[in-house]
């Protein structure tokens, strides 16, 4: 349990934003019907969020199963729904050019009437780049490439023209319309590392990981320094954490678990979202009874 001392040490909870629980549904091994029930059935539940996957490959199971792409995915589902965000978790910046995939968020921007988030990082499935012929930098040049194609991205959605000349990626006078629905379309970077960090600070909004409670303090201590360093505000950043369908299905541990990620600074909560069975009967209490009672006291 992270104590108030560290809390305050790491100068996280200043400033609270409020708290959001989503869920993710991994494509791999499913259908078109079976997604479809699971984000009509997540926007009934009072979910603030559902998301995808980007990879092209189930990444366990059966290789050769089905694996639907995800920017096409997400708008099909984004029409089949009418109020939760809708994002993906995350696009691997290696899988396109920045270009390319601004005009597809853009386009999803507008299709599911300003409810997209974008989550981005920087690609790691080096089998699944060799599957499919995508190039795999070293990890330090998928990090500096994240770095440039959020510029790129940036200046694209803001400017008429843009012409960019980086060590990755290149531009001439490249018009871009139409701009997103959003007045700035929320940026989601994963990643704990210290360069990883440093490109958080830069330009995300809302800042994801998988760690346990105590490293929240540690790694959001690291960037509220980044921050500061180059100027910003770290509040400004959204703290989340992506947890496993068991947290979801665990009824009688979950407040509890909600409560100390809180205390170490995380607002947003992403989970693995249950396929069936008495796992998904647990999630679904949880949704209805327990998230409600939590918004209430932790808000």
């Amino acid at each position: 349990m992270v104590t108030d001392q560290e809390t305050a040490q790491s100068g996280i909870g200043t400033t609270r934003h409020p708290l959001r629980f989503g869920v993710v549904t991994g494509q791999h091994q499913l259908t078109w019907p079976q997604l479809l029930e699971q984000w009509r059935l997540a926007e009934e539940l009072g979910f603030d969020s559902a998301w995808l996957f980007d990879h092209f490959t189930s990444l366990y199971g059966d290789p050769d199963g089905p694996c639907l792409e995800a920017s096409t995915l997400l708008a099909a589902l984004s029409r089949e729904t009418s109020r939760i965000r809708i994002g993906v978790l995350v696009y691997g910046n290696t899988h396109r050019h920045p270009a390319i995939l601004a005009k597809e968020l853009v386009t999803l921007d507008h299709v599911s009437d300003g409810r997209l988030d974008v989550g981005i990082g920087t690609g790691w499935n080096e089998r699944e780049h060799a599957a499919y012929g995508i190039p795999f930098p070293s990890a330090g040049d998928r990090v500096a490439m994240l770095d440039e194609a959020l510029e790129v991205m940036r200046l694209l959605f803001t400017e008429r023209r843009t012409t960019f000349e980086g060590h990755h990626y290149r531009l001439h006078d490249t018009p871009f319309a139409p701009k997103p629905l959003q007045a700035k379309l929320p940026i989601l970077i994963g990643g704990k590392r210290p360069k990883m960090l440093r490109v958080i600070a830069r330009h995300a909004d809302l800042w994801d990981s998988s760690s346990t409670p105590a490293e929240l303090v540690e790694r959001g201590a690291q960037l509220d320094d980044n921050c500061r360093a180059i100027g910003r505000d770290p509040a400004e950043i959204v703290r989340s954490v992506s947890l496993g369908a068991d947290r979801l299905e665990d009824e009688a541990g979950f407040a509890d678990t909600v409560r100390a990620y809180r205390a170490a600074g995380a607002s947003q909560f992403l989970f693995d979202f249950p396929l069936g069975g008495a796992g998904l009967e647990s999630a679904i209490r949880v949704a209805r009874e327990i998230i409600p009672a939590l918004r209430e006291e932790l808000a």
